[in-house]
């Protein structure tokens, strides 16, 4: 069997599945398309804008497909790609898509608000609370894994002999036997960051074209990585985490125009070029007959559970993003649900988004049976000593399946350089928004509990978030939440006068910069207790678990409204059983391996987690107790 089987199964499987499977859930929960939605009855032309479908699904699907349906098939493949294939396929249908299709409906009957707002109104300020914290912690998280993973690409070297380079090649820089391939990459990043509040100032400030801007961002890609294979930088994976982390710091706090709306901006055109070029070299390997037998195996548990712990919770672990991911829910009840036209179109957007970041998971798989071999696979991503490194496993998975696809002494080198370019697109675009969405999570902490003091009270602390600070939280490829905590802020029920140290205090965390500070903190903390692969245990952990919370959540909105719901309930509670089971299974682990800080987390989640259940169990006791409502038309 070709890989281009792999492809074509893959399409069928999710595309016809997967359109019988959310046919199914609209006519249960009651989906109705003449219904008005938010963006049409409360339309304000600035954050409720009806928008058509097509455009709001790009805008959606940006957002969500990330580094996570990348980088996690690519560590879970140690296993086989035959259960990773399956474990996409099926998770993405029958729990990935429910979740982010549920949560999408569920927000748009809710009037818009964020799905955080929904657990307020069905489970309470105290379970709000709790969510939100369990936020915090997994955007550190979150922050502290792609940190890492950019500092890896980001100084990644190479044996020279591995690219089949003829000896006067001038591609790449060769330091000793090594070939410098992630210096490219970083001198990319650096030429883009650059340059991006001119970008920022021209299409924003100057209200320039956006197809101007668009080609001068296609310009500024070329360049910057011309510039790159010219002048490629090699810095210290350290110094690279803690100049990362400055940048960050800076980003979070100025305008959104400056860095992060036009940098990302930038950099999107690198994504759709790299995702489309990945395409073309699976096809055209699969029509010239690259077999799925050549070198990572279809079955490897066994060796698997040697490397990175039993089957059972691991693989349903690792890959989180592309199966199902939790930050999906975020995404949808941020911006994504207040531009809606029909309930149809929650449909369309939040199912039919998850299964297009599964079929992008599925090739990931694919351009790994194309283009590795077990053994360099083994030593990139899971060596027996020291820290793996999967970014540069699918960059030289890509570099290989343009090889078998295309032929040729320098296609190796090229693809893995086109494959290492494209990921750290995904990555460093994810943190300068994932650390200034941390920060709006701690301020809301601190105005949930703080609220009721004049300083909160004053304009200053009480006003929504300015239009820049909303468009903050669009997440442009890294497959993050937006806008989940700008709807329902209540007013204090009392202004308590403070004065002195007091009053000091509480002005010091309404700042911004403080905020950050704190994120960026997190970050550093979790980054410099473990690697890649160490993380990802625990943030693919986290985002399931946040999934299962949602599925569950919905699930209670659903019985409340006296709808069927087990296909809400059923994953919810597969989810929760794997996620518990997994963080049991590290408390001893980061014990024994002395990783205080992650052993902390660990701790915390699960008692985030017994909380939120208890609250639940509350919850539907309180409406067995209620006359059963008739179905909600």
């Amino acid at each position: 069997m070709t890989v281009l089987w792999l492809i074509v199964v893959s399409a069928a499987v999710l595309g016809v599945t997967g359109r019988l499977y959310s046919g199914f859930i609209a006519r249960k929960i009651g989906e109705d398309n003449t219904r008005a939605t938010p963006a049409i009855t409360q339309a304000d032309g600035q954050d409720y804008v009806p928008t058509p479908t097509p455009v709001v699904f790009a805008h959606h699907y940006a957002s969500i497909a990330g580094a996570g349906p990348i980088l996690g098939p690519v560590i879970a493949i140690v296993f086989g790609w035959m259960p990773a294939m399956l474990w996409i396929l099926f998770g993405g249908v029958f729990i990935g898509a429910v979740h982010d299709y549920l949560a999408t409906y569920i927000a748009t009957r809710e009037g818009g608000c964020s799905i955080a707002t929904v657990a307020r109104r069905v489970l309470g300020r105290d379970a709000f609370v709790a969510l939100t914290v369990f936020l915090v912690v997994i955007l550190a998280l979150v922050c502290a894994t792609f940190l890492n993973a950019s500092a890896k690409a980001l100084t990644s070297m190479l044996p020279f002999a591995r690219l089949n380079l003829p000896a006067d090649q001038t591609l790449l820089r060769v330091v000793g036997d090594k070939a410098v391939i992630g210096g490219i990459a970083s001198m990319s990043v650096i030429c883009i960051t650059a340059v991006a509040p001119l970008i920022g100032w021209m299409y924003v400030k100057k209200k320039v074209n956006v197809w101007l801007c668009s080609l001068l961002a296609v310009l500024i890609c070329g360049v910057s990585i011309t510039v790159g294979v010219f002048f490629p930088v090699t810095l210290d994976p350290t110094v690279w985490k803690l100049a990362l982390s400055a940048y960050v710091l800076v980003a979070a706090g100025i305008p959104v125009w400056i860095f992060l709306q036009s940098r990302d901006f930038i950099n999107v055109h690198i994504l759709y070029v790299g995702i489309t070029a990945l395409m073309v070299v699976l096809v055209v390997a699969g029509l010239r007959g690259v077999n799925v037998a050549g070198g990572i195996p279809a079955w490897n548990i066994a060796e698997g559970e040697q490397i990175k712990g039993p089957f059972w919770p691991m693989l349903f672990i690792l890959i989180a993003c592309g199966a199902v991911s939790g930050f999906h829910s975020l995404c949808a009840s941020g911006t994504t649900c207040k531009q809606l036209t029909s309930e149809r179109a929650a449909r369309r957007i939040g199912y039919y988004g998850m299964l297009l970041e599964s079929f992008l998971a599925a090739c990931v798989v694919a351009a790994l049976v194309a283009g590795a071999t077990k053994a360099n696979y083994l030593a990139d991503v899971h060596p027996g000593a020291g820290k793996g490194n999967p970014v540069m496993g699918f960059a030289m998975a890509v570099g290989g399946a343009a090889q078998a696809a295309f032929g040729g002494k320098m296609t190796l080198a090229v693809g893995a350089l086109a494959g290492m370019i494209l990921l750290e697109g995904f990555l460093v675009t994810t943190l300068d928004t994932a650390i200034r969405l941390t920060r709006y999570l701690i301020e809301e902490i601190w105005r949930t509990f703080f609220g009721h003091y004049d300083v909160f009270a004053e304009p200053s602390a009480m006003r929504a978030p300015s239009r820049e600070e909303q468009d903050a939280e669009s997440i442009g490829g890294g497959g993050l939440p937006q806008a989940p905590f700008v709807e329902e802020r209540p007013a204090p029920v009392a202004s308590v006068p403070t004065a002195g140290a007091k009053r000091t205090a509480l002005r010091i965390l309404q700042h911004y910069w403080v905020n950050s500070g704190i994120a960026v903190g997190l970050m550093l903390a979790f980054a410099f207790t473990g690697g890649v692969n160490a993380l990802w245990a625990i943030f693919g952990t986290c985002n399931q678990l946040l999934a299962s919370m949602v599925l569950g959540l919905a699930a209670l909105w659903l019985l409340k409204k006296g709808r069927t719901f087990w296909f809400a309930l059923v994953p919810a509670g597969l989810m929760l059983v794997t996620t518990v089971a997994n963080l049991i299974r590290l408390i001893p682990i980061y014990h024994a391996t002395d990783k205080p800080v992650l052993l902390v987390a660990d701790i915390v989640l699960l008692a985030i987690t017994a909380y939120v259940l208890y609250a639940g169990v509350r919850t539907v006791i309180a409406l067995k107790g209620c006359k059963a409502p008739a179905a909600e038309i």
